[in-house]
């Protein structure tokens, strides 16, 4: 399979009006620009993924299913206008913050913008070519999230303070002329690199200071690659560790741990020491297969 180039897309007032926490889908409106947008990006060989800061699940202001609900509602409209089926191919959100309310969600993470983690993963699972790549964001978050991560970024703003910060590659007034610039610049040249603070214009491109071998760029990428996958690996044994199936398990194991005690101490009584060790054996049978659920 070859690999090919993405345009990694911010969510909130990216591609849909959102000033704050979403998690009603039925509150979910395109913006002017975008399935259009999205349809010419997919006609010219990008495969589109989102990449957005979920920290309302942290905050407690809504739960992971209703994420999936929100973008479920965007990747029917967006086909519905665009007449294509996975318009967009993906969503990767990052439901961690370190100031959430919610134990479990409370914390920094590599996925949570700017850190490049669900850019790096999503060109992992999805054998993209980063350096031919592009993302689209309103955000500083998002476009230092996309210069981590060795892409070409591009602003959606008017703000002229946050295109200061933003240090992006190229600026849009909106998602049109977004699509655009990716459209426009596809073919040109590009080298990972940091740059250096520069005043933008709209549609203007800042210039690329300080630029990195290609070699360097890569191992930089492949670095951060390892390291995110430490940290997810690290993240999947946490949660094994504390899973209500192992607090089950262990709960069953001590459940036959007792039963077994109590058959012993009725040893001269055959019937009722079978009934006991019968009722230590299936606990200990119930917690191996709940060992076993959990594992998958």
């Amino acid at each position: 399979m070859s690999v090919q180039p993405a345009v990694f897309l911010d969510r909130d007032n990216t591609l849909i009006a959102n000033d704050g926490d979403l998690g009603d889908a039925s509150l979910v409106r395109l913006l002017d620009g975008v399935p259009a947008g999205l349809k010419a990006l997919r006609a010219a060989g990008f495969r589109l993924v989102v990449v957005t800061n979920q920290g309302g699940v942290a905050r407690g202001r809504y739960d992971e299913a209703a994420v999936d609900a929100v973008h479920r509602r965007i990747a029917e409209l967006v086909d519905a206008a665009t007449g294509m089926e996975r318009t967009i191919e993906r969503f990767y959100y990052c439901p961690f913050h370190p100031e959430g309310s919610v134990l479990e969600y409370t914390r920094e993470h590599p996925w949570r913008k700017p850190q490049p983690g669900m850019i790096l993963q999503a060109a992992a699972d999805m054998e993209l070519h980063l350096a031919r790549s592009f993302l689209i964001g309103d955000a500083p978050r998002d476009t230092e999230s996309g210069r981590r991560a060795g892409v070409r970024t591009i602003l959606v703003s008017r703000d002229s303070d946050r295109i200061a910060k933003a240090h992006a590659d190229f600026v849009a007034a909106d998602f049109t002329a977004a699509a655009s610039i990716v459209l426009q610049r596809r073919d040109e040249p590009f080298v990972p690199s940091e740059v250096t603070h520069t005043q933008a214009r709209h549609t203007a491109p800042t210039r690329r200071l300080r630029l990195r071998t290609r070699d360097e760029a890569a191992e930089r990428i492949r670095k951060a690659v390892l390291e995110l996958t430490d940290e997810l690996r690290s993240e999947r044994n946490r949660r094994r560790e504390s899973s209500p199936l192992r607090f089950v398990a262990t709960a069953l194991v001590l459940v036959s741990l007792l039963t077994a005690t109590f058959s012993f101490l009725h040893l001269a009584d055959l019937q009722s020491f079978a009934r006991w060790g019968s009722a230590a054996v299936l606990a200990l049978l119930l917690a191996i297969v709940a060992l076993l659920i959990d594992r998958r």
